[in-house]
Order: C-alpha cells, then sequence, then structure tokens
C-alpha cells in the first residue's frame, strides 16, 4: 500500500509501498482522508524531538484522519461501511491513562499515531483497536478530518467550565453575553477554539499580530467574530467594547502571556494550548498581577475519547450554521508531498484524499 513516511531524526518526508500485515482482533479501516496540521510539518522538518517510529526505522505520518470500516470483527459494535475518526493518543499504565484519560497521563509513557512510537495514517489503510475508533455520522463526512482538532477543544471546555465554577461568571441575564474570550492564534486550533467560544453566547476576539487573509477576516466575520490585530490596534479601545474575561493561548509565546496578564479582567480564566513558543517570564511582576486580578491559569492537552465524541456531535449541531467546510481550503493527493513541506498561501485547513 502507499503510505506517506519520515525518518525521525532527518529532515524529509516520501510516498513509498509498504506491506501492512493483517492484525489479529483488529479492524481493517480503509483511510478516506487525512488532514494536514503544523504538527506534520514540524516532524516533516525535524523539529520535534519526542518523534519515534513503531518500528524500524520509519514513521508513518499522520494523526487526523477520517476512514470507513473494511472489515469488521466478531462481535463489534462497527460494521462494514461505517465511517469512523481513529484516536491519536493511546494509553500507557498510569492510573489516569486506564481509564481512559490518557489526555492527563502522569508519566508521560503514553503513545501518538502518526507522532510518537505508533505508525499513522496517511496510508491507503490501517488496522485498529475498536476502542480506539469513534463512530462519525456521514453528514460530516464532508470534514470528519476536524473532529480530531475540534476534541482538543471540547478538552478546552472542559477545563473552562471547571475554572468558571470558583466564581459566579454568569451575567444578570443568565448568560455569558456580557462576557469575553479572547483567543490567540489564527491557525484551525485558534478560529475552532473561536468558534466554539461564540457558540456557548460569549463575546469572541481572534488575536494575530499580522493582517489575515481575506478569506479568514470573511469567515470570522460570518460567524460575529471580531479580529484584532495586537501589533497595530489600540488594546483599550477593543477592549471597551470586547472584554477579555477569558483567554485561550494557541500559540504559545511569553509575549503573548505578557498581553494577556496585563489587559485580562479581574477573576479571569487564562488556558495555555499553545507550546511552539519560548522565552522567559519576569516572575516578580507577572505572580502579582496574578495575585491581584485573582487568576486562573491552566494547560489543555489532548483530549479522551468523550471529547471526540463532543466533537462530532459539534460539527453535526453547528457545521452548516457555520460554514465550517470553508475551513478546508486544499484537497490534495497522496503523491502530493510538498503540501508537507510548504504552506499555501491562504491556507486554513489543507486534507490529503485518500479514496
Amino acid at each position: 500500500m502507499k503510505a506517506i513516511t519520515v525518518k525521525p531524526g532527518k529532515v524529509g518526508v516520501e510516498i513509498k509501498d509498504i506491506e501492512l500485515k493483517q492484525i489479529k482482533n483488529k479492524i481493517k479501516v480503509r483511510t478516506i482522508s487525512t488532514g494536514i496540521c503544523g504538527t506534520d510539518r514540524e516532524i516533516v522538518y525535524n523539529e520535534l524531538n519526542f518523534v519515534k517510529p513503531e518500528e524500524g526505522d520509519y514513521l508513518i505520518l499522520g494523526h487526523e484522519a477520517l476512514g470507513i470500516i473494511e472489515e469488521s470483527i466478531e462481535n463489534s459494535i462497527f460494521k462494514e461501511g461505517d465511517l469512523v475518526v481513529p484516536m491519536v493518543r493511546r494509553p500507557g499504565n498510569c492510573k489516569l491513562c486506564k481509564i481512559g484519560r490518557q489526555d492527563y497521563c502522569l508519566d508521560g509513557n503514553f503513545i501518538e499515531a502518526g507522532i510518537r512510537g505508533k505508525n499513522g495514517f496517511m496510508c491507503e489503510y490501517f488496522y485498529e483497536d475498536e476502542k480506539y475508533l469513534v463512530k462519525i455520522n456521514k453528514s460530516i463526512q464532508e470534514y470528519a478530518v476536524l473532529v480530531e482538532p475540534l476534541k482538543n477543544v471540547m478538552k478546552i471546555v472542559e477545563v473552562f467550565n471547571f475554572l468558571k465554577n470558583r466564581v459566579s461568571w454568569e451575567c444578570d441575564d443568565s448568560t455569558y453575553s456580557c462576557k469575553g474570550a479572547w483567543i490567540f492564534g489564527t491557525g484551525p486550533e485558534g478560529i475552532l477554539i473561536s468558534l466554539v467560544f461564540k457558540s456557548l453566547g460569549l463575546i469572541t476576539t481572534i488575536v494575530n499580530r499580522h493582517p489575515l487573509p481575506t478569506n479568514i477576516l470573511d469567515f470570522l466575520d460570518i460567524n460575529g467574530i471580531e479580529f484584532f490585530n495586537s501589533s497595530s490596534d489600540d488594546w483599550s479601545k477593543k477592549l471597551k467594547d470586547y472584554p477579555m474575561d477569558v483567554a485561550i493561548d494557541a500559540a504559545g509565546t511569553t509575549e503573548i502571556f505578557n498581553q494577556i496578564i496585563e489587559h485580562i479582567n479581574n477573576n479571569g480564566i487564562i488556558i495555555l494550548f499553545g507550546t511552539k513558543g519560548s522565552g522567559s517570564i519576569e516572575k516578580g511582576e507577572f505572580i502579582t498581577k496574578i495575585v491581584d486580578k485573582n487568576l486562573s491559569i491552566a494547560g489543555s492537552e489532548d483530549g479522551s475519547k468523550l471529547h471526540y465524541i463532543q466533537a462530532s456531535n459539534y460539527l453535526e449541531n453547528y457545521a452548516p450554521k457555520q460554514n465550517i467546510k470553508n475551513l478546508i481550503t486544499g484537497i490534495y493527493k497522496p503523491e502530493d508531498i510538498w503540501i508537507l513541506k510548504e504552506k499555501p498561501k491562504d491556507e486554513i485547513k489543507s486534507i490529503i484524499k485518500w479514496s
């Protein structure tokens, strides 16, 4: 079969023929489409030090996928023809992994498809344990590759719901209509986060330090999401109409963290999701502001099977209203491996079509 592979520790990507043997008591899934994200490109350019092959010296790339059951197994809840999304992270042996919360793994001994220790889904077919498959409604087939990144957002909402309970968060009409969410980062994850928080009823603003392409601005405008250019727009003017009560960092730089601490309201919630950035924090000044403002800060990574299901349900309910299909800006063939090395102009989400 055809598969897109990398060699961990080296720069580059190739498509090659691989013989995949049938695995007993595993379901055969034919790949329909796979999404491309920043992590895939970072792996191709050898920018991540935790990438590991499943065996041998290569790793099949890809962790965002939609497939169709080609061969099921006896007594399975899945049947041939079912659409499924495979989970990325697989549990280790810690007590949280054993109850299906490998997203909160205690010791880091998990594996991740297409990233560390397990082959991914950029291939014609794969074999999978049914417990790591999530059934998908055919109505969302066109954009079901978004279930995997969207499950991260559902986890963020879980964290948000936990943190907001420490103080009365509702407005005087019992809704969140007076509260504002600011999302830092305008990649696919940032846009998905903004859509979900908008659906929760918050005044929603998305932030970048550069102007955005017209296609992204139009998408945000249709969905009632405000854009703020942090390098040129006026903070004080914008915050009068667009309050910052919860801030989600989907980029991960200390510059962004500094902006959030400076501008977020008292009793605010900060959720850190992005991890690409670097830099140091001047501890004294930051601690004083965090304490004085009674801020809650949490990190959020990955998600559980429940979050995949919630993501699928969200797409069923909101995708038509929010024009989510427009997030997919390019569809490519498996042979177009150049797409894993360079980002097309005005890209939001590119996908590879396998069947």
